[in-house]
């Protein structure tokens, strides 16, 4: 490597391509962590130039202020084509710089200084090139990023920027949406430039001061184009023959905002794939663009991606991405994988076969990461669309890993009509744990397990295969209630307590689900159901009668029995949160009736025909409730 450090107007003079490789990462900065600070560091020095012309004293030197480094790699090129480099580090800082250099250059054209506004042309756009829709670009963002980077360029003006980006306001949003990020950094620093521009030396530069005399506004954009041409530097770290761009991007990793593990394996793979004499542009725009470009459901924003989207994995938050990677990793090295090392773990698996294709992994990656998008998110109503949704209710994601398994890699291997049965028996195993509190502890290596065993045998899989391994006795996770421990904990334990309420609006949505029959219309609950104690929680006399006294036993007083029963779900139901905010705390007599009336839940149609609510009355619900949930979630006496 050679390293040089460039005042940023040498770095953006001469006629260059900076090409920030199209696997990596689309545009992060964001005002408060990158531009603002940026922005201060710039203005400070445009200060200092601006002082020591105060003093009339233009000999006096002023201090440079070094920016950080960026990371090149020389691209060969050919014939009358522009001199490239590709962007190993620091394209986040090179695309900012470019968007303020737009933004300064557009602010001057609206003046009378003409000719400063051609200087800072030069420094945004290469000249007289042949490739002019393409070569004409200093820098040359990511695939996802290039429509709004070369919208941002030409548009000329903050004016007709904000035009073509418009502010949109979902309904009832009480915040418009957010603008592309390339856009707001143009925005946000042509408003810093405008008011440095106009405001007075004793004033602030971010006063927004709009009216001073026209020589001094001419003086401030001066000083501030001395400061970037001067005294903003940046270093320059050039590859060479010999370097590997692969090492040295993961080094320089802990600078500016963090990678993401999806990241890392992005670079790696595409570099892996330009050793290989692939073509990137086709594998990304064939395979990877799905990560960067799919947009997200419906309710989740507009403008949102699908992939980048965050989800809950235990007590930390990741993105989609980084999930299905984790999982998918797990799945194909079928080892245990701590989510803290995915990246290496990712590394060490791909270079255990050194002759392993980019083109026909990212194919697998495809293939296998639209089936778990529809695990995350899914929209249909077959068996496995409602185990996936189940599942995140149980939030459990051990299983993952298995479910890969069974719907992408061994999917051939899974018998005709065999797969509602397994997932029957899957979500069987977990809803019956979470019911008996038997912990999730040692999911991981069980399902670990689990999937090692598939992968291992060439033998079709089953319902009973997997039913063997659930009820093994000496499996690490632990067994699998049967119906008489099953209707113990769902009779007796105070569930509503000891589990999240999402959890118990599942268990009550999937009694609710098989209590249709074929001779009832199916019902599509629009608004969020909410669980309502029929009982109610802060129950009080007269209103709500105290327990009867041989309600107790020897071990439990009537009061603590009542306090149990109280949070089983035989006294829980499910309502819509304007119906449960009427009916509440209120007698029987009034709630009976109103549910009735309002819900159109098969869970609700019981209370037609009881006229008193108590402790008995509680358990003789709950026992119906668990008739219907033994068959929901069947668990065989032995394996067949």
């Amino acid at each position: 490597m050679r390293s040089t450090n460039l005042p940023l107007f040498d770095l953006f003079q001469r006629q260059r391509r900076y090409v920030v490789p199209l696997f990596q990462r689309p545009y992060v900065w964001e005002q408060e962590e990158q531009w603002e600070p940026l922005w201060q560091d710039i203005a400070g020095r445009a200060e200092a130039v601006l002082e020591r012309d105060a003093r009339g004293s233009r000999s006096d030197k002023i201090g440079s202020h070094f920016l950080g480094a960026i990371v090149l790699n020389q691209i060969k090129v050919y014939g009358r084509q522009v001199d490239t480099v590709e962007v190993i580090d620091g394209q986040q800082r090179l695309t900012t710089l470019q968007i303020m250099l737009a933004a300064f250059r557009d602010e001057v054209m609206q003046t009378e200084e003409k000719r400063l506004a051609d200087d800072l042309e030069r420094f945004t756009e290469n000249d007289g090139v042949r490739d002019a829709e393409v070569e004409r670009f200093k820098v040359w963002p990511t695939n996802a990023d290039r429509r709004d980077f070369e919208a941002t360029l030409a548009s000329g003006s903050f004016q007709a920027l904000e035009a073509k980006y418009p502010l949109q306001w979902r309904k009832y949003g009480r915040k418009p949406e957010p603008r592309p990020r390339l856009v707001e950094a143009y925005l946000f620093f042509a408003r810093r430039i405008r008011a440095f521009c106009s405001a007075s030396p004793m004033e602030s530069s971010e006063t927004g001061v709009s009216s001073t005399q026209p020589a001094f506004a001419s003086e401030r954009a001066h000083a501030l184009y001395e400061a970037l041409r001067r005294h903003i530097q940046i270093v320059v770290i050039e590859l060479e023959d010999d370097d590997d761009p692969q090492v040295i991007f993961e080094t320089l990793n802990a600078r500016g905002v963090p990678l993401l593990p999806s990241d890392l394996i992005r670079n790696f793979v595409f570099l892996r794939a330009t050793q290989q004499g692939e073509s990137t542009e086709d594998l990304y725009s064939t395979h990877w663009a799905e990560y960067d470009e799919r947009p997200a459901e419906a309710d989740a924003g507009k403008g949102e991606r699908f992939w980048k989207q965050m989800e809950r994995q235990g007590r930390v938050r990741r993105t989609r991405l980084d999930l299905f990677m984790h999982h998918y990793v797990q799945y194909r090295s079928a080892q245990d994988l701590p989510i803290g090392h995915l990246f290496q773990a990712f590394r060490t698996w791909w270079e255990s076969n050194p002759t392993r294709s980019v083109s026909d992994e990212l194919r697998e990656l495809r293939r296998h990461s639209d089936v778990f998008a529809s695990v995350l998110v899914p929209d249909g109503d077959g068996r496995t669309d409602v185990f996936a949704k189940r599942l995140n209710a149980l939030d459990t994601t051990t299983v993952y890993p298995v479910l890969l398994m069974l719907l992408v890699g061994g999917k051939e291997r899974v018998g005709s009509g065999e797969l509602d049965g397994i997932v029957t028996d899957l979500e069987s195993y977990l809803v019956r744990r979470m019911v008996c509190d038997l912990g999730t502890k040692n999911y991981n290596r069980f399902f670990l397990s689990m999937l090692q065993k598939l992968r291992a045998s060439s033998e079709p899989i089953s319902r009973s295969t997997i039913q063997q391994m659930l009820l093994a006795p000496d499996g690490s996770a632990g067994e699998w209630p049967d119906d008489k421990k099953f209707a113990k904990a769902w009779l007796e334990r105070p569930l509503y307590e000891t589990l999240k309420p999402m959890r118990c609006v599942m268990l009550l949505e999937a009694v609710d689900r098989a209590m249709r029959t074929s001779k009832q219309e199916a019902v599509t609950i629009n608004g969020r159901l909410t669980v309502e104690h029929v009982l109610p929680q802060q129950w009080e006399p007269p209103t709500w009668p105290e327990p009867a006294d041989e309600a107790g036993s020897d071990d439990e007083s009537t009061s603590e029995r009542r306090a149990r029963l109280l949070h089983s779900l035989g006294n829980l139901t499910l309502l819509t949160q304007e119906l449960n905010s009427s009916v509440s705390n209120g007698p029987f007599a009034m709630k009976r009736p109103e549910i009735a009336r309002q819900s159109g839940l098969r869970l609700n149609t019981y209370f037609q025909d009881v006229v008193d609510w108590d402790e008995a009355e509680i358990i003789k619900r709950g026992e119906l409730l668990l008739e219907h949930a033994k068959r929901i979630w069947p668990r065989p006496q032995s394996a067949a």
